[in-house]
């Protein structure tokens, strides 16, 4: 299932959106449609995984939700940064390359400081338990599908691709390129 919603999430994000037309643009519903499939699949994957109970559950997802669509935003402008990265052999000026590179710093922050501003927030929703185990569940299913919307972004169209690997699974695509954080 998650396989079918990247591949589609995928088609949705590459296709234009029209802005002159009055309210959403279809490129957009049918992108909303596929979030809130994956947030759905998100939504039981966790509640399945923390042993979460209707009260707690029904606190945590709205946190969820908020913010991912800040982690939208920074993924977008990571993209964009990272395209630009990529074509920097053709750039002359040395300012704007730094001035690159800093943006490129700036995101890879604004990443952590979003990450740790949901998980003080799920701190106060969920048990000490619940939160060690979120440390292992949510990280593997974001690194799921983001590694099934590369294989869709990267395969379309070439068999084979999308196919589960020797363990079974099909989340094994290794992440592209990312800023680490600095060791302290």
């Amino acid at each position: 299932m998650i396989r079918a919603l990247a591949i589609a999430l995928a088609l949705v994000t590459a296709a234009p959106i029209v802005h002159a037309q009055p309210g959403p643009a279809p490129a957009q519903k049918r992108r909303e449609k596929i979030k809130e499939r994956i947030r759905a699949l998100l939504a039981y994957t966790l509640t399945e995984e923390l042993d979460l109970d209707e009260a707690t559950a029904g606190k945590l997802f709205p946190v969820l939700s908020k913010y991912d669509d800040v982690f939208d935003k920074l993924l977008q402008q990571r993209a964009d940064l990272e395209r630009q990265l990529k074509a920097v052999d053709a750039m002359k000026d040395p300012r704007a390359i730094d001035k690159l590179v800093d943006e490129a710093v700036a995101n890879q922050r604004a990443f952590w400081d979003t990450e740790a501003a949901r998980l003080a927030e799920l701190r106060k929703i969920l048990t000490p338990t619940q939160t060690a185990r979120l440390l292992v569940v949510l990280p593997a299913l974001e690194r799921k599908i983001q590694n099934q919307l590369q294989r869709a972004i990267k395969g379309a169209g070439r068999a084979g691709k999308g196919a589960p690997d020797a363990d079974g699974d099909d989340d094994d695509v290794a992440p592209g390129p990312r800023f680490r954080k600095p060791a302290r």
